[in-house]
């Protein structure tokens, strides 16, 4: 969790961190803009976060202590690689399960002269964790789009600008989002303040797919103008049953016509749309199998990839041989079908309709696959009753839910339909309305459009 709570030095917001970090069984908690001396850090920390561990950049901050962070050592081991004034960069490893996550926590300055120092940073820091699972998380100063603000300016800002230009270098995106929308609200003596997202919390490729249960929740702001920014990493939701989606590409394979054809031949008694729905609900095994039988297209690519290099290879040192030829035309065939079914495949799971079969494939389409197979899953929900349901106890509260008032009978009242509209018309206009026009109609509507012309 990352909260700006500004002022940690009063007792009641120590008080509202602790609960906070009750409330939701947090594990690390970063306080940002505590003002809190580096003479007074360890009574006010010893306080907060009791038993935990607990860190700050105060040694590197001109004025207070701008970030502290605090976690569980029973279940967390966090070591600081490097920090500033405005961020501070870790590594996590998680005891139970020795999993190692690399989490940011930034606060950046108000002026965005004074965060280019922080993009730089970022960006730098991009090239340390590429391949690896990263977080950033924190209060930005910035909002990223313009709709991030309630009101405000309708076109883009320097600094907003400039913090797109980052996030698009260190390939950051917003990991998918429950509770507030604004995470800032501004709260001025008189009037009606500003409602913005400069609050966020954003993790690269790696961590969707490392980490696909995570999420964030921007809670209620309580004692502080910002909300705190909660990352949520749940366990498995265990082996549920994937419902069937259909492959376009495996409608190119000869055996699709056969197996289609062989169901829809079979009588089924009842009307015709029931006989189309049960047709269509028994083809799934067959086509189920027909997909399974078409193996990992990944790695399928890759084995044609290295069987194609190899038999060309041997064509290098042995030019005349007729069967190094005809196999090397084959596998070509092969590797060539392959690849086609393979972006059909990457097209229609990653839905950009652009991205024609036969263009090359990169790992932007694996990406866009991983993202909004993220955004796409619901993480957390909260009934009517204010309780919040998690992991795999969303499913189960949803069915709760609508089946409190879904199929059970309840009396309906009739509509009195003679009073439902107001402007009608009486049956003789109706029926005149839709009379046949007489030529007669016509040619004397023609003479009275024709007017002298004068000069």
């Amino acid at each position: 969790m990352t909260w700006n709570i500004r002022g940690l030095n009063r007792p009641l917001k120590q008080s509202e961190v602790r609960t906070i970090v009750t409330e939701n069984k947090l594990e690390l908690c970063a306080i940002l803009e505590s003002h809190v001396s580096i003479g007074n850090l360890a009574k006010v920390c010893k306080f907060v976060f009791r038993n935990w561990n607990w860190t700050s950049n105060g040694g590197v901050c001109s004025r207070g202590t701008r970030i502290i962070l605090g976690w569980n050592a029973d279940n967390l081991d966090v070591m600081v690689l490097s920090q500033s004034d405005q961020i501070m960069h870790t590594q996590i490893l998680f005891k139970a399960s020795k999993r190692v996550l690399f989490c940011s926590v930034v606060y950046a300055e108000n002026k965005y002269i004074d965060r280019r120092a922080l993009w730089a940073n970022l960006c730098k820091h991009k090239l340390f964790c590429h391949d690896k699972p990263w977080v950033v998380m924190g209060d930005f100063n910035s909002t990223l789009n313009i709709e991030d603000s309630l009101c405000g300016v309708s076109k883009q800002s320097i600094g907003m600008r400039e913090f797109q230009d980052c996030i698009q270098q260190t390939e950051l995106m917003d990991i998918n989002a429950h509770g507030m929308q604004y995470t800032w609200n501004q709260k001025p003596k008189s009037g009606v303040g500003l409602l913005k997202k400069i609050d966020r919390i954003m993790g690269n490729v790696t961590f969707l797919d490392l980490f696909p249960s995570a999420y964030a929740l921007f809670h209620p702001f309580r004692v502080s103008d910002h909300t705190p920014c909660i990352l949520k990493i749940l366990g498995s939701n265990g082996s549920r049953p994937k419902p069937f989606k259909f492959p376009n590409f495996i409608a190119t394979k000869p055996e699709f016509k056969d197996i289609v054809k062989l169901e829809w031949t079979k009588s089924v008694e009842g009307i015709a749309m029931l006989s189309v729905a049960k047709k269509l609900r028994n083809l799934k095994p067959s086509l189920r199998k027909l997909f399974f039988d078409q193996g990992n297209l990944h790695v399928k690519i890759d084995n044609l990839r290295k069987e194609l290099d190899e038999i060309q290879a041997q064509m290098d040192r042995n030019p005349w041989s007729v069967h190094l030829r005809q196999k090397e035309a084959q596998c070509l065939k092969d590797f060539q079908a392959a690849a086609y079914d393979e972006e059909c495949f990457l097209k229609q799971k990653s839905k950009v309709d652009w991205l024609c079969a036969g263009d090359s494939n990169t790992k932007y389409f694996h990406n866009i696959v991983k993202t909004r197979n993220a955004r796409a899953r619901i993480y957390s929900v909260m009934d009517t009753m204010g309780v919040r349901h998690e992991g795999e106890d969303v499913a189960d509260a949803m069915v709760v839910h609508y089946s409190s008032f879904l199929g059970i009978e309840h009396p309906v009242e009739t509509t009195n339909m003679e009073n439902l509209f107001t402007n009608v018309l009486s049956d003789e206009d109706a029926v005149h309305m839709i009379r046949p026009i007489t030529r007669e109609e016509v040619k004397n509507v023609e003479v009275h459009m024709i007017r002298p012309i004068t000069r």
